[in-house]
């Protein structure tokens, strides 16, 4: 939590390049880190790690494809979800506007297709590849005037997995991606927040968004959930203008030594950029540091009941024990530990010395300190 000035872009970082294939018939963006080909309708028809050549997307298949289905619950149209909507699948195929280059680097590649839904709906999507990032983004832009459908899109992966992780409040948890009981046959459709992943050892795929958290994982194709219709109790719930981001992430080892987690926080909470004048600082200030990257500090809040307090939230986001040095360079005196009521826990003492104070964490907790300034 900080702010740093930039006045020119790593030099070790890759330069970003964007070119057509005219023998397959599609548009290449790579960076040094991942290469991704993008079809005319804006599929991505491979995804590849250049240091291992590790391919993302299942041979003779295609991700990024937008899939409509009939959405007609038995009783709650706005809330239910039923499994034999899954039988109703119908690719969008048709294309208004082809995939073209709107941005070519050397920080960021870019390309925009806009494909019909029906006669008055449709998505304008701009595809984005940028400068030392594993992350393929879809910036997505939908009209949306539907009656009762469902509109998801799916990445069918090269991954062999009998579960798929989906992020929780404060932690994660996993879900069979097969059907063998009627207990994994009723997750069809499962709620995740800002990441959902699909791995085997030494490689797996996260699946990120901004603002979604309906989720399909199915053998080896994981479906996001983006926009439903229901007429009841209102009928024009969910009409107009839809603006929402995901990301697709290919990695080596685990989705927690590989940064996904980091990575989904980055997607929904970017960098703010300003222009600054040319004399201005160019140095950098971190008002919070956490020495463990398996520790999220999640909240910054100031105190409901205490004037010169801030309340401080963090929690051990990868499932196992550790320990963190929380450091500020806030003039904060002393540090409680307290309840999510802000009500201050007198049995454990902490010692803030030096601008930080040693924690520890077992898998998923949350602690909550109250720091005085």
């Amino acid at each position: 939590m900080g702010y740093a000035a930039l006045e020119a872009p790593e030099a070790d970082l890759w330069p970003v390049s964007v070119s057509v294939d005219e023998h397959q018939g599609s548009v290449v963006l790579e960076n040094g880190y991942i290469s991704a080909s993008i079809d005319y309708m804006g599929r991505v028809t491979s995804l590849g790690l250049l240091e291992t050549g590790r391919e993302a997307i299942a041979p003779g298949c295609l991700g990024n494809q937008f899939v409509l289905f009939d959405d007609i619950p038995l009783y709650w149209d706005a809330w239910d979800v039923m499994d034999y909507h899954l039988e109703t699948r119908k690719p969008l195929t048709d294309v208004s506007q082809q995939v073209h280059i709107v941005e070519s680097g050397p920080l960021r590649a870019a390309v925009q297709v806009q494909i019909p839904i029906s006669d008055v709906s449709y998505i304008t999507q701009t595809i984005t590849l940028d400068t030392g990032s594993l992350e393929l983004r879809f910036h997505t832009q939908v009209e949306w005037h539907e009656n009762r459908k469902f509109l998801k899109v799916e990445f069918p992966l090269h991954v062999r997995t009998t579960e798929a992780t989906y992020e929780t409040a404060f932690g994660h948890l996993r879900r069979p991606t097969h059907q063998n009981t009627s207990w994994d046959w009723a997750r069809y459709e499962v709620c995740g927040h800002k990441w959902a992943d699909l791995s085997e050892y030494n490689f797996g795929v996260a699946l990120m968004n901004d603002c979604k958290y309906g989720h399909c994982a199915q053998g080896n194709v994981i479906r996001l959930s983006l926009l439903k219709s229901p007429k009841a109790p209102d009928s024009e719930a969910d009409m107009g203008h839809h603006t929402f981001t995901y990301a697709i992430m290919p990695y080596m080892g685990t989705f927690q030594d590989a940064g996904v987690i980091q990575a989904a926080y980055s997607l929904n909470q970017p960098l703010l950029p300003a222009q600054l004048p040319a004399d201005s600082d160019s140095s950098s200030h971190s008002f919070f540091t956490v020495s463990n990257p398996a520790v999220i500090l999640e909240t910054v809040k100031k105190a409901e009941d205490v004037d010169n307090a801030i309340v401080l939230r963090l929690y051990e986001s990868c499932g196992g024990h550790g320990t963190t040095a929380l450091s500020s360079t806030l003039p904060i005196t002393r540090v409680d530990r307290c309840n999510l009521l802000e009500e201050v826990d007198s049995s454990s003492a902490l010692q803030w010395e030096g601008g930080s104070v040693q924690l520890s964490f077992t898998p998923f907790q949350i602690l909550t300190l109250l720091a005085y300034l």
